[in-house]
């Protein structure tokens, strides 16, 4: 359950074995296949049509969900250059949507089943030591993959000074049409998409080995900072630490969080890249890996090229 970073690496003028170290970027310009006429419609027309002009390019960038822009290594004057040249912002989900009651049960867990009795008070009291910014009270009713995705990010809360927030503030502020490629539930239940009983066994698993997760952490910050997506989702991928039951919830939970939302997302992003003009804005580990979404994009005929920042 787990998200990238910094060396923008262009190799055009080196040699072609050169060329097939793997590409270093978060940020994306995205070019649509040149649009072409049917014969049909050609022999219709009666003559060969005026060339049609190419869209405007279209930028994906890839978020992480916590630290500063200096960690990051991130110019947000570029983005909002290029933010501000754009017709609309796209994003995960509305950062700025209103808690309803009826999320409450997709974090919570019922009063009767607090999470010190699903991962014993040791390993509770431990959790409380690593994330003493959540009162205990919230500790106990929060789901397991909520304390994960705490842990996971250093323990710092989704705000208004994450770098998701940061952008689509700036979108609303250029009065740009702002997308959201899925609502506040759909996000949440891809994130407990797996039974809280399951994602305790990785937690308690997590916090016997609690220094992993502040490697995991400072590891996914610099590969994030050194633009080298494919390093953070291999390390990701491995599962440091985890027994092979542990390894087999979290990849169910991987392709509820990874694979089956690129499949939902790449229609709507491909539309949006044939038009020109956007600027997509999604938690980098998306982007990389065979069903990630530069890979969806290439095989769909569309030009994909790091941009350097």
């Amino acid at each position: 359950m787990s998200q990238a970073l910094s060396l923008a690496l262009v190799f055009c003028s080196l040699p072609a074995l050169a060329q097939t170290a793997p590409e270093r970027g978060v940020l994306f310009k995205i070019t649509p296949p040149l649009a072409t006429e049917l014969p049909a419609q050609i022999e219709q027309e009666g003559a060969m049509p005026a060339p049609v002009p190419p869209a405007p390019p279209s930028y994906l960038l890839g978020t992480i969900h916590f630290g500063s822009p200096q960690e990051q290594g991130v110019d947000y004057a570029v983005l909002e250059g290029l933010l501000n040249a754009s017709a609309t912002f796209v994003n995960e989900a509305d950062v700025g949507s209103a808690w309803l009651p009826e999320y409450d049960h997709y974090r919570w867990l019922p009063v009767e089943t607090p999470l010190s009795g699903m991962i014993g008070k040791e390993h509770f009291t431990l959790a409380q030591a690593l994330l003493p910014a959540v009162q205990p009270k919230d500790l106990q009713r929060m789901k397991p993959w909520a304390v994960l995705a705490l842990l996971e990010a250093r323990g710092e809360s989704a705000d208004g000074t994450m770098m998701d927030a940061r952008l689509q503030q700036l979108a609303k502020a250029s009065n740009k049409t702002i997308v959201h490629l899925e609502t506040l539930e759909q996000q949440l239940q891809a994130l407990d998409c797996v039974p809280s009983q399951e994602q305790a066994v990785v937690l308690d698993e997590r916090l016997q080995k609690s220094w992993i997760l502040r490697i995991e952490s400072a590891e996914a910050m610099a590969f994030y900072r050194s633009r080298n997506l494919d390093a953070w989702l291999a390390s990701i991928d491995r599962m440091d630490g985890l027994s092979d039951a542990a390894k087999a919830i979290e990849q169910r939970s991987r392709i509820c969080l990874l694979e089956d939302r690129n499949a939902r997302w790449i229609g709507p992003l491909e539309t949006l890249f044939r038009d020109g003009g956007g600027f997509v804005a999604v938690g980098a580990v998306h982007l990389v890996g065979a069903d990630g979404l530069i890979a969806r994009l290439r095989n769909d005929g569309f030009t994909v090229e790091v941009v350097p920042f």
